[in-house]
């Protein structure tokens, strides 16, 4: 009986070496396995410059289509969002969306009441997008139930 097993050997996908550190490689490089530093070095050089080609085409709005030129306009949105990653807004589609998500949160759905610190979430079947307050999740439920 062994009690102590030797590693398995570990080599680069690309150029076949013992690894001794490995490197996981990105998933938009379409590489299973893992990468010795040097080729991990050259892929990520490459993946850099073909970044940088596409980036020369101008950059539109994912609202309203419109062209973003100026640095400052371009806007990620913000996770909670639930768009595309890599998706830019322009500042006032940026605007908008930041407004319309606040008010979601922040506000009942029913009677736009400002709501507390307790929220109420509806339920699946009501088909209610956003948050309730406690009067208005009660008077949806009471006509449920009758």
């Amino acid at each position: 009986m062994r009690l102590f097993q030797k590693k398995k050997n570990i080599h680069c996908t690309i150029c076949n070496k013992e690894l001794k550190y490995k490197y996981k490689a990105a998933k938009e490089w379409n590489i299973e396995g893992y990468l010795c530093a040097d080729c991990h070095i050259d892929k990520t050089k490459e993946f850099i410059t073909k970044k940088q080609q596409y980036e020369e085409t101008p950059d539109n709005c994912v609202i309203c289509e419109k062209e973003i030129e100026a640095e400052l306009e371009k806007k990620k949105p913000r996770w909670q969002w639930n768009m595309a990653s890599g998706s830019l807004l322009c500042n006032d589609c940026f605007e908008k969306k930041e407004l319309s998500y606040d008010k979601r949160l922040n506000f009942c759905s029913m009677c736009n009441k400002k709501i507390g610190f307790i929220r109420y979430n509806p339920k699946p079947k009501w088909k209610i997008d956003g948050q309730l307050c406690k009067n208005c999740w009660d008077k949806t439920n009471q006509k449920e139930v009758q």
